[in-house]
């Protein structure tokens, strides 16, 4: 390895944690994942191999001892109700298993082939994503809907050997933010769709996304996000009421795509995706509710299926140390009803 590279990685590493301590606890971690990021970035293509598996394993052997995420982790699952020691571990391995292909992503992004190897490597497919050729049949196109699962980037990356993907990404006013996301998905080789700055405007948001589904493409967009209440539609999950993002159906409702729920399972080590058959966002009549119960219901469709996927496998999903899901857990009103 290149010594004024690593003098230099290292030197970014010791002024960003300096830093990062001077800053309230959400901001630290905010700004400690967009700092390690960047290095990380910088630091993988000339990381020798076994670094980036020493790093992993240091990861997940340590991740269930550290003071605050793992704390906040433990109390996310357990109000879920599928907290398990076993469970915890499994968890931290998933995500140094995450940070650590995030690494080698970057590392193997310039060696034709090298990615996609990696990719195969790690995940399978099972027969049900015939259920995605199936909704491309009939021409508008598919939005595949899958939660933030660890290695969501390389699971991505091999489902789109299967089939073409463009990734939504939602807007961010920090723009490194959005760079790195680019970065990951042009490494991976996944076409990325970019949320407009003026989001707000639905017209805006839906625009680039209808037109890519008219041109039969199939678009991903991830709903597990959670929202505030005033911000999305209530689902019943985990026996309280969320709010997931509405985007997906009412996308979906507009060019008139289906929506394929896409999760998976881990088979020792190996990520097998899964697809259901496709949600269909029929209009609803006034007096039925009309556009608002035509979102309601498909996103609740998506939502049993999500809690199936969380008690199944919580350990695979990304997002349980997540502050804004950490609020839903914690009952936080703004973000759950009763």
């Amino acid at each position: 390895m290149n010594a004024a590279v690593f003098v230099g990685a290292a030197r970014r590493v010791v002024v960003t944690v300096n830093l990062g301590f001077a800053m309230s606890l959400r901001e630290r971690r905010r700004w400690l994942t967009r700092k390690g990021a960047g290095i990380a970035r910088a630091v993988a293509p000339v990381l020798p191999p076994g670094w980036i598996e020493v790093a992993e394993w240091w990861m997940a052997r340590t991740g269930p001892t550290w003071p605050v995420l793992s704390r906040i982790v433990a109390a996310n699952m357990r109000s879920a109700g599928v907290y398990d020691r076993p469970v915890i571990r499994a968890y931290f391995e998933q995500v140094a298993s995450h940070l650590a292909n995030a690494m080698r992503v970057f590392r193997l992004a310039d060696r034709d082939g090298a990615v996609a190897g990696l990719a195969r490597s790690q995940v399978d497919l099972d027969d049900s994503v015939s259920h995605i050729h199936q909704a491309l049949s009939h021409g508008r196109g598919a939005i595949v809907v899958p939660p933030h699962v660890c290695n969501f980037l390389v699971t991505l990356a091999r489902l789109n050997q299967e089939v073409p993907v463009r990734v939504y990404l939602r807007w961010s006013e920090d723009e490194r933010k959005i760079e790195m996301k680019r970065a990951w998905c042009a490494a991976t080789g996944l076409d990325v769709i970019l949320e407009p700055a003026n989001a707000t405007d639905p017209a805006s948001r839906a625009a680039a996304c209808v037109e890519a589904l008219r041109d039969g493409a199939v678009l991903v967009m991830t709903p597990d996000i959670a929202q505030r209440s005033d911000r999305g539609v209530a689902v019943r999950l985990l026996d309280r009421e969320v709010y997931l993002p509405t985007g997906p159906a009412s996308i979906a409702m507009l060019a008139e795509a289906p929506l394929v729920p896409v999760f998976g399972r881990l088979v020792g080590k190996t990520h097998v995706i899964r697809a259901s058959e496709a949600i269909v966002v029929e209009p609803m009549a006034r007096a039925e509710g009309g556009r608002q119960a035509s979102i309601q219901r498909a996103m609740q469709t998506w939502a049993g299926q999500f809690e199936a996927f969380l008690r199944e496998c919580p350990q695979a999903w990304f997002l349980w140390g997540d502050s804004r899901w950490t609020r839903v857990f914690r009952g936080d009103r703004r973000y759950c009803g009763t």
